[in-house]
């Protein structure tokens, strides 16, 4: 990671070191032009005040970045237990933050790992190259993305990308829907204006359910909140669901549980990630796998990879392989067998 001295930021200052240090610690007597040019330097130079962290030149602190959109969901939690355990087997620890699906949030976690000592990071990012995620890779940081795409950054990109192939699990869902008789599935497919991830599952959903039930059989909601998507489907005389986005498919258990719509008999869904309030449901929930612990102890090892290329005497490719990995269904209790007599 190429660091800048407190002497260059004095440089493009045209001021002393000693009054750079000055303004860094709010100490001594600074005229406020002088410390607006020293701040104006600092932000031009993207300066890190913090010593510890330019000793990363020269050592390796077993410590690694790991920021993931919301440490609350199942899914995520799994995730982070998954490339945790990974790490600690290779004696590193993580330094872990939450976004809170939000792109400021993403940033302002990023910021800080600028100041601290990590040999690395795993990012599953926001849907957009943000200024924060822009300047964090442009340190020689080894960096990886996990279980979800950027909008912008392609397959040539030397961020290797760890995530899910949608086409599998979504197909054999509606395979499965198809021969227990369902004929018309509707989609709920989260917030896919952030994340073109989901956007993707939508995508193959309509293309997969148009080949396999007909142009009808493919009823995807309405772009606005779980809620409202949930409603305006059943409005639409929806009553099978497959959920893009696990808690949007928590928000419909609920939903059905206080409008009396037993789950398995008046209402069928499957649901992406497989959660464990899912299995303990009851009925238990159908669910398309991703495979979240390969995913994460994927994601860990790719991440190791860079980084012992990066520190090795004889290092190999700057960058690591993407890689999707099939989601899975797994079927439950969920879904009503109509196949004596199909809708």
């Amino acid at each position: 990671m190429s660091y800048v001295t407190i002497k260059e930021v004095a440089q493009e200052a045209e001021v002393s070191v000693p009054a750079v240090s000055q303004v860094l610690n709010n100490t001594g007597r600074i005229s406020d032009a002088t410390r607006q040019r020293v701040l104006d330097a600092i932000a031009k130079l993207n300066y890190i005040p913090n010593s510890a962290a330019r000793s990363m030149r020269s050592s390796l602190t077993k410590t690694i970045g790991l920021l993931v959109p919301d440490i609350r969901n199942s899914y995520f939690a799994s995730l982070i237990s998954a490339v945790t355990e990974e790490l600690s087997k290779n004696g590193y620890v993580c330094l872990i933050g939450s976004s809170g699906e939000s792109v400021k949030g993403q940033d302002t976690f990023l910021r800080s790992l600028l100041s601290q000592r990590i040999d690395g990071t795993i990012i599953v990012p926001q849907g957009t190259i943000s200024p924060g995620l822009k300047r964090f890779l442009e340190t020689d940081l080894p960096v990886v993305f996990l279980d979800r795409s950027i909008s912008g950054i392609g397959q040539d990109s030397h961020i290797p990308l760890i995530d899910s192939d949608p086409l599998p699990g979504i197909e054999k869902a509606i395979q499965s829907a198809r021969a227990l008789g369902h004929s018309s599935i509707g989609f709920v497919h989260g917030p896919i204006a952030e994340s073109p991830s989901l956007k993707e599952r939508q995508d193959v959903f309509a293309s997969v359910a148009a080949e396999l039930l007909g142009d009808d059989g493919a009823v995807i909601a309405e772009p606005t909140d779980a809620l409202s998507a949930i409603t305006g489907l059943l409005d639409r005389g929806v009553r099978t669901f497959i959920f893009g986005y696990s808690p949007d498919a928590l928000v419909a258990i609920g939903y059905f549980r206080d409008h009396g719509l037993v789950i398995g008999k008046d209402v069928s869904m499957i649901s992406f990630d497989d959660i464990p309030l899912f299995e303990l449901a009851t009925p238990a929930i159908s669910v398309i796998s991703q495979q979240v612990i390969t995913m994460g102890v994927r994601g860990a090892r790719t991440l190791l990879g860079l980084m012992r290329a990066k520190n090795s005497s004889h290092p190999g490719p700057n960058r690591a392989e993407n890689l999707r990995i099939p989601t899975e269904l797994i079927a439950r209790e969920s879904m009503v067998d109509f196949s004596a007599d199909p809708r």
